[in-house]
């Protein structure tokens, strides 16, 4: 099968723990932190879910993806948050990093997780990107209680996470 690259329009979804979230003095979450988007050491690529593998409107494609993270082996603790990040914005800022190799974002699906998508060529470490991945590109979050507020759907692949 021919692989399936995420388009510049289209959104994924990060999980991020508690402990890489940033917080302010009364633990109210602010952001991201750089750490989030570090590679473990065993790690060939950084995890995502995509949201338009997923039919429906913009927002029930968020729930979706969001769900089947829920859904997955992943542990998804209480005050863990989801982070979404536009295709476009991760591409420009990743490929614009000096020697870098371009990045491909790629629909991967994985047992526990259908919409799975692969950030391939991502940097080893770079925590001056990925701070600024924090800061703009994956600023939007969700916590529990805004990813549950999202409208439901029956979360059918799309013609586009078939391949078509």
């Amino acid at each position: 099968m021919a692989s399936n690259y995420l388009l510049d329009d289209e959104r994924v979804v990060r999980l991020i723990p508690w402990g890489k979230l940033r917080k302010d003095e009364d633990d109210n979450v602010v952001g991201v932190l750089p750490q989030a988007f570090e590679l473990r050491p065993d790690e060939p690529y950084l995890s995502s879910t995509w949201c338009e593998y997923f039919s429906g409107a913009q927002d029930q494609q968020l729930r979706c993806a969001i769900e089947a993270i829920r859904n997955s082996n992943l542990k998804v603790g209480g005050k863990a948050q989801f982070a979404v990040g536009l295709v476009r914005e991760i591409r420009q800022l990743v490929d614009a990093r000096p020697n870098a190799k371009k990045i491909r974002i790629i629909h991967e699906p994985e047992e526990d997780n259908e919409a799975h998508a692969a950030m391939r060529h991502w940097p080893e470490s770079d925590v001056e990107l990925f701070d600024l991945l924090a800061q703009s590109v994956w600023s939007m979050l969700y916590n529990s209680e805004a990813a549950d507020a999202l409208p439901t759907s029956e979360c059918a692949c799309s013609e586009r996470g078939q391949g078509k």
